[in-house]
């Protein structure tokens, strides 16, 4: 295969990549949903409704924030990633499968917040960020980087991700709202990894 034909196969990748996470992310809202008589109601009767969304509401942001993350990653991956393979489609395949699963589990966690909502959506999380090191990892072991591209540059800030949602699934099982707020460790943690990864260059 010629080099041209290479980074065109890569741009395909990255193009279908992005509509599949676009997709999820336009999905995430349509969890939202207030009752179907909602347009009979007055104002003072509207608003109560919606402000018990606020689960919801917050389930949304959450997982748009985390899915633009993923989103973020992907696209800095193959910023060095330049040639393809049939492995490496097939982990980005796994890798936007489990992303497909967040409308769910956001749905899971925002009408239900008990540990196995909250395990379950840890766990996916934690799958995708760990298939998104993994192509980080294989793309430089099978010579499908730039020269001398250093695969902890991208895959320490999804390993990072894994390592705080993976450590939130025991938690869960002992205090639910426990393990939520230990997400809150991502934010330190991100930081910490965003230098670490910058430093290995």
């Amino acid at each position: 295969m010629s080099q041209p034909d290479q980074f065109s196969e890569n741009e395909r990748l990255v193009m279908f990549s992005d509509a599949v996470i676009a997709i999820t992310i336009t999905l995430l809202v349509l969890e939202i949903r207030v009752p179907e008589d909602f347009g009979d109601m007055t104002d003072a009767q509207l608003w109560p409704v919606l402000t018990s969304l606020w689960a919801d509401y917050l389930s949304y942001i959450l997982s748009f924030l985390v899915i633009g993350t993923f989103w973020i990653g992907h696209n800095r991956k193959f910023q060095y990633i330049v040639r393809s393979s049939g492995t490496l489609i097939w982990l980005n395949l796994l890798y936007l499968c489990a992303i497909g699963f967040m409308p769910f589990v956001t749905h899971l966690i925002s009408e239900n917040g008990g540990s196995l909502s909250t395990i379950a959506y840890a766990g996916i999380v934690t799958v995708v960020s760990l298939l998104g090191a993994t192509m980080s990892f294989y793309a430089s072991a099978a010579g499908l980087t730039k020269e001398r591209a250093n695969p902890w540059r991208t895959a320490t800030p999804s390993l990072t991700t894994a390592l705080v949602f993976g450590m939130s699934i025991p938690i869960a099982l002992l205090d639910a709202d426990a393990a939520k707020y230990f997400w809150l460790a991502l934010i330190p943690a991100g930081i910490i990894a965003g230098r670490l990864s910058h430093s290995s260059d």
